[in-house]
Formats: C-alpha cells, structure tokens, sequence
C-alpha cells in the first residue's frame, strides 16, 4: 500500500508559516526564447559558412557595372569656365558646343595681332590701274595717228604731200609706237616688282610671320569652344561657372543614348560561360531581375575596377565579360557606373 504525505505546503502553497507569500508569474517563455538565441548564436556560423560556400561553389556570380562607353572631355589648355550652355542629363548632338571656355590674355594677344596686321597693309595706291589707263590712252592716240598716216598715204601717191612731210609722219608714228611698248614693258617690270616685294620684302615677311601666329592663336581660341564628339547625353559636369581650369582638367562626360551594356568580372575558371549567347540574368540593386546575353567575345583579362574593389582585397585577374539586355530597360536605370550581379 502505497504511503502518501500531504505537506500544508502542498495544501497552501502561498502560505509560509501562517503569512500570505505573493509569488511572480512564471518565466519559462523568457528561458525558451534565451536557449533558442543561444542556439541560433551556436549555428549562424554553420549557416553563414554554407550560403558561402554555396554562391562561391555551386552558383556562377559575377560583378559588373552597367556603362554606356562615356567619353570624357578634357581641357587643352589653362581657361575659365564661361556659362555652361548645357546641364546634366540633356541630349546634345556631335559637333554642338556643350561647353565654353574664355582665356581673357588670349583674346587680349589675338586683337593686339590683328591691329599690328591693319598697320602694315595700309591701302595700296591704283598702280595697276595708272598703268592700264597709261597704255589704253597711248593705244588710242596710236590709233588715230595711224588713220591720219593711212590718209597722208593716199595723199602721197597723188604727189600732194611731199617727203620731208611724210618722214616727219613716219618718225611721229614710230614714237608713239615706242611709246607704248616702253608704257607695257614699264607695267610688266612694276608688276614684277611688286611681286618681288610682296614675296620677299622686309613688310610681307613681318606680315606673314603676324599671320602664321594670327592662325595659332585663332585655333587656340577654337580649342575653348568643346563639342560633343558623339550624340548622345551629357552624364556629368566636372566643372563649375568662373572655374580656373588647367590643361588636361576634365571638363564634361558624354555617353552615347542608347541601352548600356553590362560589364561583368568573370572568374577565369568559368570560361566556359564567356562564349557568346550565353544566357544570364541580371540583379539590380534594388532587386529588379533581367535577362541578358554574351554579346561580345571575350579578348582581354582584367583587373576588377575601382567601384568594385573592396578594402584590402587583393588583385587577381578576371575575364572581361560584356553582355546586352535582351529586352528594353527602363532609362531610369540607365545610370553609369551602377553595381549590378550577374548570375550564369
């Protein structure tokens, strides 16, 4: 027969030697949700090191960026920024001025060169036409000497002029012969003359040199004017209004408009994946997903760009991989540079 006590404790357990004893409520949910933190603390690592193991060993990830191909734009020589014509995100078309440059110093030598060039070509007297008007006049007074030795000639032969007359119309007509062809020959040695000085004079040499560096500085001031060498969009301004710029300072970023491609970093162990056609899809960073192909074959092995380098990361070289959307994107993602993961 099986004994059983019963305690006043058991009876009354929130009664202690006659005093009323006020118990808290129980804790064991706090104790459960310590002991699974404790365990989710114990096998994180497990879980962490098995989604490793598992994108870098089973799944084929790639880094890349997405690029349009910009075209940067430097300055060719020390300016300032003049107001800028365009803004970031506009169209522009090849060959239309995005941005203007002023170089007052220059501008100051250019005019100092076209006054100097003023002085030394002052008006040219009407030489040629003196000398033409010259000769035409010798031409007429010939011509109408000639029709009165014509007349003299029939005169002659009817016996009523006589020959001391006829010589003196002979010796006039042979001086006016001579006389023009002295005036042409006259004009021919001072066209020559003024060749030879316009060629090799001390004026035409300083005129020429004046010229030659005329020439220079107009090209240098053609230089302040930069064009857009494609059409397509302005992506980025390096630059501000009133900027002091040196040479070779980037000015402004250009991209051609039309759907960037993607530039992935392949391991060169996944070379298989490189081949053209082959399909992959790209996350954003905002989680949007699309499809691309391998549009370009693979020629080169590179180093990761700087965007996607991370801190104390080593070098190694990666398979440039480019690919293309196969369907329209959206231009709210047509953004340079833009980190994205391509998936094989």
């Amino acid at each position: 027969m099986k004994v059983k006590f019963h305690l006043d404790k058991q009876q009354k357990p929130q009664s202690e030697g006659g005093v009323k004893v006020v118990y808290g409520q129980a804790k064991r949910s706090g104790y459960k949700l310590r002991w699974y933190l404790i365990l989710a603390l114990v096998i994180s690592p497990l879980l962490i090191m098995g989604y490793y193991l598992f994108r870098t060993q089973v799944l084929v990830i790639a880094p890349a960026i997405i690029t349009s191909y910009p075209v940067t734009i430097t300055s060719a020589e020390s300016s300032l920024v003049a107001p800028l014509p365009t803004v970031v995100g506009n169209r522009v078309t090849k060959g239309q001025a995005i941005i203007l440059l002023s170089d007052p110093a220059l501008d100051e030598e250019t005019r100092f060169i076209e006054q100097e060039l003023l002085k030394l070509s002052p008006p040219t007297p009407k030489i040629d036409k003196l000398y033409q008007a010259a000769i035409a006049q010798s031409e007429q007074n010939l011509q109408k000497f000639q029709q009165i030795q014509r007349n003299y000639d029939t005169f002659r032969a009817k016996g009523h002029v006589s020959e001391v007359d006829y010589a003196a119309i002979i010796n006039i007509s042979s001086s006016l012969n001579n006389q023009l062809n002295n005036q042409k020959l006259a004009y021919i040695e001072a066209q020559r003359h003024l060749n030879e000085i316009a060629l090799a004079g001390p004026v035409s040499q300083a005129d020429r040199a004046l010229m030659q560096e005329l020439i220079v500085k107009r090209a240098q001031q053609d230089n302040l004017t930069i064009r857009s060498p494609i059409n397509g969009r302005v992506i980025d301004i390096h630059v501000l209004e009133g900027e002091r710029v040196t040479a070779d300072t980037p000015l402004i970023t250009v991209a051609r408009n039309t759907t960037p491609d993607i530039i992935a970093f392949l391991n060169p162990k996944y070379l298989k994946y490189s081949d053209i056609d082959t399909n992959a899809t790209i996350t954003f960073p905002d989680g949007k997903k699309m499809s691309a192909t391998v549009s370009k074959p693979v020629e080169i092995v590179n180093k990761l760009p700087q965007e996607l380098q991370r801190p104390f990361e080593g070098q190694p070289a990666y398979l440039k991989v480019t690919l293309h959307f196969e369907g329209a994107l959206e231009q709210k993602y047509w953004i340079e540079g833009m980190e994205v993961e391509v998936q094989f």
